[in-house]
């Protein structure tokens, strides 16, 4: 066997662990991605409990996060999402092609972190806003979106991405 041959024998797996190791050990939840605000979308809807809801509900800061009773990772980061409501985070759920008695028994089996949830059950407002599926969470200062995270929210994308843009609104004020 010529020397070329046995080189490319020994590169080609050291070429493929790289590729594997990148592309499953890098989080990309994690990535800051060029987030432009924008505005929140205008919508009347109603919460959970039937009352109505418009835009201006959401002034100040805001974690609005996009849940339903069928997504089994909303269950496992509402424990999260409890803890932070405890801290006094102004959290608002936004209730995604669910049922509303589905997604109240949940709320009253798992507890409720949120100030009230959106009920949108055909998902009209979350595909205005941008949403791919749940959960997803997106961080709101004076109706405007600001931050964004797909996926389930914890402790090292809370520190990372969300709070950093809560202390810089707050050096603004």
């Amino acid at each position: 066997m010529n020397q070329s041959l046995r080189f490319l024998i020994l590169l080609l797996p050291l070429i493929v662990l790289t590729f594997f190791a990148k592309v499953l050990l890098v989080n990309e939840d994690i990535k800051l991605p060029n987030f432009e605000s924008k505005d929140f979308p205008l919508f009347q809807l109603n919460d959970l409990n039937g009352n109505p809801v418009q835009s201006r509900s959401l002034e100040g800061i805001k974690l609005i996060n996009v849940w339903a009773s069928w997504c089994i990772t909303c269950l496992v980061e509402h424990p999260f999402l409890t803890n932070l409501s405890k801290q006094n985070i102004q959290i608002v759920g936004l209730n995604y092609k669910d049922s509303d008695s589905k997604a109240n028994a949940w709320l009253q089996k798992h507890g409720n972190p949120y100030l009230f949830s959106i009920f949108d059950p055909r998902g009209d407002l979350a595909f205005d806003l941008g949403v791919t599926g749940a959960p997803e969470s997106y961080l709101i200062i004076n109706n405007k979106v600001v931050g964004h995270i797909q996926g389930e929210m914890n402790q090292i994308k809370w520190e990372t991405i969300f709070l950093p843009l809560i202390q810089k609104a707050q050096q603004g004020s």
